[in-house]
């Protein structure tokens, strides 16, 4: 088990949403300087337009031994000028979708903009680089990627719907994984389709607010709470990243804690200078505690290739609430499958439920994306966020005589490294244990599941028996995708459209794994 902090800053050359964008190039020597200020080495990813610009390399370079240097893989004018290939942009820069990212390109288009990047920052650096990112990148580049050139580690954002543009719905939750060839959201289930360059999810979502901010609105663009030093609310908020912290390096993680400081250079030094010094006071007072440990992109790649040939089960137990809401949460990921039970006034249920099926492809694995905004999933049991509306709030709740049941004030959580598995309950009422072997439900008498959701909401119910719920999912193919949940131990019931999980002697046990 280890706690990681990657600082990762990336960093562009242009910025047409301003009248003036002179800002960028100092907010990134402001970000080194205050890393040289706590001796704090950090990763610094390169878009092209910053890659080639004589001002960054000087910087670069002055900052060598210091550094660990890597490519941000968004598309700009000179990037494609330099790849022979038309720019349909309409600025240098442009974030639309399908301009801006790989998959906006047909497949061999992105091999040239790959190769294009990649042996200009050979011919400027000497070597190619062993890190990248993007806020995503499809699996064909990124398997093209790990094919051609000595990467050992690379970095995607968080879980969002629709923020500035992105959905990133229903992956492994926070730290690392290896991705199948057929989703990079997707942690392959065997080692035949398995990416084996591990990818970092950036950002250091909130664990108790991000997944709900929207929350009724299923079409709602996602504001944000995150680590992210620009945001009042959490990243500069001194109390939230005492608490972030606290909670997600409290030794109950299982294989790895992980969380991504820093930011791009866009948002300017003036928005970054308050919480940044401020987080990195935080980073330098727990390192001298021992209780994180900083390292690069690299680093961090190579220490979990050396560590795990399959992506490992990884769990985030948040005890407290750094509001008075009195949330607390446990986020378990594992190549099957993530879970998140949450608790609040003496309640606790399933807010989120997804599956990982590697057999279930991203849209553009074979063409180009000709949407402006973009969206990758994966395949939802339960969906607190998309099957909630109006001031219906959806999950699988504990239940008793047709209610949701209070069951009590003692949430507590643990984790067992020697089983690999994460476990909440509320003694005598309910434990939910999540591990590889499943997902095992204990509940007092009387008590059963129920699931919750907005009828107006696309769930993907479609067929109930006693063992297997069965279920149908588009995203965004073309046809839907069918797969389903089976039970092991208790029974599936539907009533008047309601779905119901009766245990079998006190015992649900739900058993996730790819059709």
């Amino acid at each position: 088990m280890k706690n990681i902090i990657n600082i990762i800053n990336f960093v562009r050359d242009c910025e047409p949403r301003e009248e003036d964008d002179s800002y960028l190039f100092p907010t990134l020597v402001n970000e080194l300087d205050l890393c040289d200020k706590y001796g704090f080495r950090s990763t610094v990813l390169f878009q092209y337009d910053a890659l080639i610009n004589p001002e960054y390399i000087a910087l670069a370079r002055s900052h060598a031994d210091r550094c660990e240097l890597g490519v941000w893989l968004e598309i700009t004018e000179p990037h494609c000028r330099d790849a022979g290939l038309p720019w349909r942009g309409r600025y240098q820069w442009d974030w639309e979708n399908n301009v801006n990212y790989l998959h906006g390109y047909v497949p061999e288009e992105r091999k040239i903009l790959i190769d294009t990047a990649f042996e200009k920052f050979k011919e400027i650096y000497g070597a190619y680089p062993a890190v990248f990112g993007c806020w995503t990148i499809d699996a064909v580049s990124f398997r093209y990627i790990e094919e051609t050139y000595p990467v050992i580690s690379a970095c995607i954002c968080r879980d969002q719907y629709g923020t500035d543009a992105n959905t990133m719905w229903g992956g492994y939750y926070n730290g690392g994984y290896y991705a199948s060839y057929n989703n990079m959201l997707c942690p392959a289930s065997d080692r035949s389709r398995q990416m084996k360059t591990p990818v970092f999810r950036m950002l250091g979502p909130d664990p108790l607010r991000q997944y709900d901010l929207g929350l009724g609105d299923p079409e709602a663009i996602q504001v944000v709470s995150t680590m992210e030093p620009v945001y009042p609310g959490s990243g500069s908020n001194r109390n939230f990243v005492e608490w972030y912290f606290r909670e997600s390096f409290n030794g109950k993680c299982l294989s790895h804690a992980y969380a991504q400081l820093g930011q791009e250079n866009s948002f300017g030094w003036n928005l970054i200078k308050d919480g940044l010094p401020m987080q990195f006071e935080i980073l330098d007072r727990e390192l001298k505690k021992g209780t994180v440990e900083l390292m690069t992109l690299g680093e961090t790649g190579k220490w979990f290739s050396e560590n795990f040939d399959m992506t490992p089960p990884a769990a985030i137990c948040a005890d407290s609430d750094y509001e008075k809401d009195g949330y607390k949460t446990v986020w378990f990921s594992c190549k099957d499958y993530r879970m998140n039970i949450l608790y609040q006034n003496g309640k606790a249920w399933i807010r989120d439920f997804q599956l990982f099926d590697d057999n279930y492809k991203e849209k553009c694995l074979d063409s180009a994306e000709d949407l402006r905004d973009y969206a990758i999933f994966n395949l939802p049991v339960v969906d607190g966020f998309r099957f909630s509306k109006d001031d219906v709030r959806a999950g699988v709740y504990v239940c008793k005589d047709g209610k949701t049941a209070v069951l009590g004030e003692n949430f507590i959580t643990k984790t067992d490294e020697s089983e690999n598995s994460a476990t909440a309950e509320i003694p005598g009422k309910v434990r939910f244990t999540m591990s590889e072997n499943g997902i095992e439900i204990t509940l007092g008498e009387g008590l059963y599941l129920g699931f919750v959701y907005h009828p107006d909401c696309k769930v993907p119910y479609r067929e109930v028996t006693e063992k297997e719920l069965f279920m149908r999912f588009r995203g965004r193919l073309a046809e839907d995708y069918a797969y389903s949940l089976k039970l092991a131990c208790g029974r599936f019931e539907e009533k008047d459209g309601q779905i119901t999980v009766a245990p079998e002697n006190g015992k649900i046990v739900f058993k996730p794994t790819a059709n």
